[in-house]
């Protein structure tokens, strides 16, 4: 089955709306963060990742022929094939989210409102990469 457009564009969208989100929600200073807003911050982290795994998945699985067998993997794949060098960047991003959902440990928001403050260039080059080619 080939690429679908329409589920390109749909994912990138989703990742999009989460990213303007999280940099709204982190144009404030940390200390001004009301606790909804704390947890608007996980919460877009979230969808975020979904909607990645989700893109990365497709790409994987129509483009490449491959089954990811893990969110972690699915990122990587798709990371590796488009030469995005800052693969580690992208796989943290997932681990927060695995925290975020399983709470392995206490999460602290101050570290992920940092998170998102510094980590979400190798981000926009798989977006920017992944529509500069399937568009």
């Amino acid at each position: 089955m080939p690429i679908e457009r329409d589920v390109i564009r749909s994912r990138v969208s989703d990742i999009k709306a989460s990213i303007q989100e999280l940099y709204r929600l982190t144009s404030k200073r940390y200390n001004e963060l009301s606790t909804d807003e704390k947890y608007s911050m996980r919460y877009n982290i979230i969808v975020l990742v979904e909607a990645l795994v989700a893109l990365c998945s497709h790409i994987a699985i129509e483009e490449l022929d491959k089954i990811p067998r893990s969110y972690r993997e699915s990122v990587r794949t798709v990371a590796e094939y488009l030469n995005i060098p800052c693969i580690d960047d992208l796989e943290a991003l997932v681990g927060l989210r695995d925290l975020l959902i399983h709470r392995y440990q206490v999460i602290l928001d101050e570290k992920v409102y940092s998170f998102i403050k510094e980590n979400f260039k190798c981000l926009h080059k798989l977006v920017d990469e992944v529509m500069e080619r399937y568009q």
